[in-house]
């Protein structure tokens, strides 16, 4: 008691001090109205008025104080010990007796949860008070559950950034909505995404059988609609273009969205609340949605940023649909106006361009058109093009190359409906492209779901990806493509080949399929030559002349019989070897 005197003392004064403020609270307007009052007859009574005003003052100052102290405990935050903090916790307690509970707050959920999208609360950047709406919990129209879980994962982020504090009454129900929450369903979600900045994707009713994505990017979704086919969500990535319905309201679209990483959104519906957002965010964290117009954005900030597409509900086009999981789905999106970059081949080739390359830029051409494909998924610097992609003999490009060959490539790929292919380069010297994929990209992404699920069900989507296979890559290219090598994509390219010919391989000999076994090998072996995995296992591929191909006309099934043998016979006089037939 000696040791802690100090700290009892200061903690038995909060209640003292905190009932004689109280009574000064409450006294010090009743002195106040009556001695103002009094001094219009006094002589002095200037001197009293002023003294009442600076009391009245202090008074205000007080009040605010304590309302500052409460909403700092209402948040959670720790108090010095003293009589205003015991007046605010004091008040605090008193809060549930003095504010009715609202019990109309337990309304069920609206069965078209696609097309209420105002369910979620939303917190607008311009003003930071948290909203208290709570979306209740119902049976919805269809057996998914993933309306739950988005609407878990958003409640538990808000919470997490202090952007949401319940009601008391409404604590149950939170802790309802979090415990649906599924991050290996989200998983499953980013796997249906993979490298797509944006599109629109079917989560079927039969997600279970969905392989879960180890990925941390940065990905914002939406639902649109519900369905006995499953749940449409509309995704986007920083660079992206959201899907959403044409008459939905700013506050409708930033109440429905919901971020698959750990991190923030951010709504602005303005360019110069846009650029604040871009500056001060944080880049792996957060992701800044403009609400406003896309046209009124130039490359650079669109690129920063995820921009809005209003569309129809009759005209949302899917990116993928898994109708079920056993069929397989695109493995990237390619529609058939797209630009495609052909790298498994002797001589690349790029098919889908509007016009021929300029004959003496085709090959600068060709590499920088593969290079960016293959970069789709993030601006490239112009700095980088010319001393890795377009240099020569460890000799940089000139910018007057990279500007030559950048205006051929723009004018050979042409435009679609959101602009040339090849984006005007930004203010800081940045490249970027659209609708360019690459045979390189579709093979990975096979390999990738393949590689997550059994060898019987990854056969077939190692058999697709071997027959994008057409020679041995790049064997025509003379020059240019170091940075095939060095960037690390030719080790991955022969990694993921080699186990896709081994597994097609290992499935067709279970089958007796020795043909289809040997062919897989072979194109493994085009991608890597010298994979002793790959030989050794070719050469135990068996051969038709061992089932019959020696003119005996045996079966495979057959016994061997003593037709045909060869016999060993020894004389011991000579120790001589006789063979005879």
């Amino acid at each position: 008691m000696a040791t802690y005197s100090s700290t009892v003392r200061r903690l038995s004064s909060g209640p003292l001090q905190g009932t004689a403020l109280a009574l000064y609270f409450v006294l010090l307007p009743y002195v106040v109205i009556t001695k103002w009052s009094e001094s219009e007859h006094q002589s002095n009574g200037a001197i009293v008025r002023v003294l009442l005003v600076a009391l009245g003052i202090f008074w205000l100052t007080f009040l605010a104080h304590v309302v500052m102290n409460v909403v700092r405990l209402r948040h959670g935050k720790r108090l010095n010990v003293g009589g205003s903090a015991w007046l605010a916790g004091l008040v605090v307690a008193l809060l549930p007796f003095l504010v009715s509970s609202n019990p109309s707050g337990a309304s069920t959920l609206s069965t078209s949860f696609a097309h209420t999208p105002h369910v979620m609360p939303f917190v607008r950047h311009a003003s930071h008070e948290p909203r208290h709406s709570l979306p209740p919990l119902a049976p919805l129209a269809t057996s998914s559950l993933v309306p739950l879980a988005l609407m878990a994962k958003r409640r538990y982020d808000e919470i997490l950034q202090q952007d949401f504090e319940p009601h008391d009454d409404q604590v149950d129900q939170v802790i309802d909505l979090l415990r649906h929450g599924n991050n290996r369903l989200l998983s499953q979600i980013r796997y249906l995404i993979g490298d797509v900045v944006s599109g629109v994707v079917v989560v079927p009713l039969d997600y279970e059988a969905l392989p879960a994505a180890d990925r941390d990017d940065a990905v914002v979704v939406k639902i649109l609609s519900c369905d006995e086919h499953g749940t449409r969500l509309a995704f986007a990535k920083e660079g992206g273009v959201l899907t959403i319905h044409a008459n939905e309201s700013h506050d409708q679209i930033a109440a429905s969205c919901v971020a698959l990483h750990q991190g923030k959104m951010v709504f602005e519906e303005t360019t110069r609340g846009l650029l604040r957002s871009l500056a001060t965010r944080a880049v792996r964290h957060c992701v800044v949605v403009y609400l406003g117009a896309a046209k009124e954005l130039d490359e650079e900030l669109r690129a920063s940023c995820i921009t809005l597409k209003p569309v129809a509900t009759q005209d949302i086009d899917v990116t993928y649909q898994f109708a079920k999981f056993s069929t397989p789905a695109p493995a990237t999106v390619s529609p058939a106006h797209d630009v495609r970059v052909e790298l498994l081949r002797a001589d690349p080739q790029i098919t889908g361009i509007d016009e021929p390359f300029v004959a003496t830029l085709r090959r600068r051409c060709i590499e920088m058109v593969a290079y960016l494909a293959l970069h789709r998924t993030e601006p490239v610097t112009g700095d980088r093009l010319r001393t890795r992609v377009l240099n020569y003999a460890n000799v940089d490009a000139s910018s007057r190359t990279l500007a030559n060959t950048a205006s051929a490539v723009r004018k050979s790929l042409g435009s679609t409906s959101d602009g040339p292919r090849l984006h005007q380069v930004t203010s800081s010297g940045l490249y970027a492209t659209h609708g360019v994929t690459s045979d390189i990209e579709t093979f990975h992404s096979l390999i990738s779901r393949a590689r997550n699920m059994t060898s019987t069900d990854a056969a077939p989507l190692a058999h697709e990806a071997l027959q994008l296979i057409h020679g041995e890559p790049l064997a025509s290219a003379l020059r240019g493509f170091e940075w095939f090598l060095a960037e690390g994509y030719f080790a991955r390219l022969q990694r993921d080949a080699e186990w896709a010919a081994l597994v097609l391989h290992h499935e067709a000999m279970l089958h007796d399929q020795f043909e289809l076994a040997f062919w897989s090998l072979c194109q493994g072996l085009l991608v890597d030559p010298y994979s002793d995995a790959l030989s050794d296992a070719l050469a135990r591929v068996p051969r038709s002349r061992q089932f019959g191909g020696d003119g005996s006309g045996g079966a495979k099934d057959q016994t061997v019989s003593s037709r045909g043998t060869v016999t060993m016979g020894w004389t011991f006089d000579g120790f001589t070897k006789q063979v005879s037939q």
